[in-house]
């Protein structure tokens, strides 16, 4: 008797421990924050800052039969600088930005095998946005914010689910999340979690939506006036930044370059400026330039033409007149 009653007890005070995180997975599964367990027919609305990756792939599952999707705009989030609508003066195609965060260049071959293996999917241009740290991720992440689906990473889908769920319980995401849940709006410590604007992106092209180019026009200069990175610019010399591209990156650029030649793609690929002035290695850049030609490699991580800060949004991100500005480089070059 008093062993089933210690047996009890036992289970009893079992499920008292697992109650907060069985509350917990049912408030997850309730609100879905990341967009990722339910499907949806809109997908720009969130207050919370999804895997680019993962929505991107959604997108364009959706649309594809719409929109007759046969060119990409892959790349780091400094796509955000290039819009398909602007591209698309050049190329007269069918564009669809599939960036992901922070994106390697594992995830980006991973993207483009996973768009080949589409029945019919043609890819007739590629335009492909880096900076020298996208080179030095060879193999696709598990994490939270560059992990893709199933159909894309071969993963199964429990994995996928459970990388999510661990990121929901991260206090980093947990704390700003209930938060803006409880005021409606994002702390201090929401930055990286909660957006102040949304829509984020368009509908069909996935082109991202620049909330500060309305800021800007509106305050002028007082918009850089009180951020400290801008009084750095003049601090800035060209410098060479070290070598990333090794045998392993070849590997992976030789795979990038036979869907490539499978499909007859144009192909262009961007060193996008860099606010620090780190110019893109020359042996890696003369790699890039023996396995696409260099009428396809464009360098202008050291530009001088666009070393103000009135061309970036911040340090990592440069603005959109930046990226049309290269459209008009690349595809109108001067006579």
């Amino acid at each position: 008797m008093q062993s089933s009653h210690s047996i009890w007890r036992f289970y009893r005070n079992c499920l008292l421990i697992a109650l907060p995180l069985l509350l917990l997975f049912l408030f997850y599964v309730v609100e879905d924050p990341f967009m990722v367990i339910r499907h949806y027919n809109d997908y720009d609305q969130s207050r919370v800052m999804q895997n680019e990756g993962a929505v991107g792939w959604e997108k364009y599952k959706m649309y594809r039969k719409r929109c007759h999707y046969d060119s990409f705009l892959l790349g780091t989030s400094c796509t955000k600088a290039f819009s398909c609508r602007e591209w698309n003066r050049y190329i007269h195609a069918h564009p669809f930005r599939f960036f992901s965060n922070a994106e390697g260049l594992g995830e980006c071959y991973m993207k483009l095998q996973a768009l080949h293996n589409v029945p019919g999917q043609r890819i007739r241009h590629l335009f492909i946005v880096t900076e020298p740290s996208f080179f030095e991720k060879t193999h696709p992440r598990q994490s939270l914010m560059h992990i893709m689906p199933p159909d894309v990473s071969g993963e199964s889908w429990a994995h996928y689910q459970t990388v999510f769920f661990q990121g929901f319980l991260s206090p980093k995401f947990l704390m700003p999340y209930i938060s803006y849940l409880l005021f409606g709006k994002p702390d201090t410590s929401g930055g990286d979690v909660i957006h102040a604007f949304v829509p984020t992106r368009d509908r069909y092209t996935n082109d991202a939506l620049l909330p500060q180019e309305a800021v800007m026009a509106e305050e002028g200069e007082s918009y850089w006036k009180d951020l400290g990175w801008c009084r750095d610019i003049n601090k800035m010399s060209v410098h060479e930044g070290k070598q990333v591209i090794s045998e392993e990156q070849v590997r992976v650029l030789r795979e990038i370059r036979r869907i490539c030649d499978l499909h007859h793609t144009d192909v262009q690929w961007v060193v996008g400026p860099s606010f620090s002035l780190e110019q893109f290695n020359r042996h890696d850049l003369e790699v890039l330039q023996q396995l696409f030609g260099k009428q396809a490699v464009h360098d202008e991580s050291a530009s001088l033409r666009f070393h103000d800060y009135h061309d970036y949004y911040d340090p990592s991100h440069y603005r959109r007149r930046v990226g049309n500005a290269i459209l008009k480089d690349i595809y109108q070059p001067p006579v």
